[in-house]
């Protein structure tokens, strides 16, 4: 089920990951000015899959330093970063180890693990939509309602393109869709979940009061719809091609 990487020196790694640190980092301020638009995700997913963990975890952790002493050393963005982007560089080096086989022989188990996934996600997004479990304002519910809405939508639409590659693919071009649509889906529930870990650190190291807290969370929330958009479009448009440029510096 899991491939062999080849074996990289300590000077290697240490040399590859400060380049992509490096890498990050100014996509990251190239980016800033812009809302919603970042492509941090794209390129740490793609090389923590080529690389490996530790690569992946050793740069992560070098971004989220760097970030620090360029945008100061608030303790809500060191937990936030040193948390969020070793564990995203983890879970994207370990998907990088499943042998293509495996989305061949096991192609009935993934399609119906991407399902359970998406329709489950989907399905808490219009949950929380309907029921109104968010409430800020009513002109702010509606924003977040709406963008409740807009990911189910989002991730409903991954579980119809997995089960029409299913049908349409074979061989090869089933393994490299599926890889897609897996790493699309990893990438989407991490950006949320970043929302999610500032929206719970952030109110509890500043001490927000229960409304201001709420407010926050509508802030941070409508921001976090553009980046889960983006980061589903990046990642299926420049995964493979961003891998497959990686691999051939290995």
């Amino acid at each position: 089920m899991f491939k062999k990487r080849e074996r990289l020196k300590p000077s290697e790694k240490i040399t590859y990951s400060a380049a992509a640190a490096a890498l990050l980092i100014a996509a990251q301020i190239a980016l800033s000015a812009v809302q919603g638009i970042e492509i941090v995700t794209v390129l740490l997913l793609c090389f923590s899959y080529v690389f490996g963990i530790w690569c992946g975890i050793f740069a992560a952790l070098a971004f989220s330093l760097l970030r620090c002493f360029l945008f100061g050393f608030y303790p809500t963005a060191i937990v936030l970063y040193i948390v969020y982007y070793p564990l995203f560089a983890l879970v994207c080096g370990a998907l990088g180890k499943i042998k293509d086989d495996f989305y061949e022989s096991r192609k009935a188990v993934f399609i119906v693990g991407e399902n359970v996934v998406c329709l489950s996600a989907a399905a808490t997004a219009v949950a929380c939509a309907v029921t109104g479990i968010i409430h800020v304002s009513p002109a702010a519910d509606i924003a977040i309602n709406t963008a409740f809405y807009v990911l189910a939508a989002a991730f409903f639409a991954l579980a119809v393109v997995c089960d029409v590659a299913a049908i349409a693919f074979k061989g090869k071009k089933l393994t490299q869709a599926l890889k897609v649509i897996c790493m699309t889906g990893v990438a989407a529930i991490f950006t949320i979940l970043f929302t999610l870990m500032d929206d719970v650190i952030t109110p509890f190291f500043m001490g927000m009061p229960q409304k201001t807290a709420l407010t926050y969370f509508f802030v941070s929330f409508t921001a976090m719809l553009p980046q889960t958009i983006c980061a589903i479009i990046t990642v299926s448009a420049l995964f493979l091609p961003l891998t497959a440029v990686l691999r051939k510096v290995l």
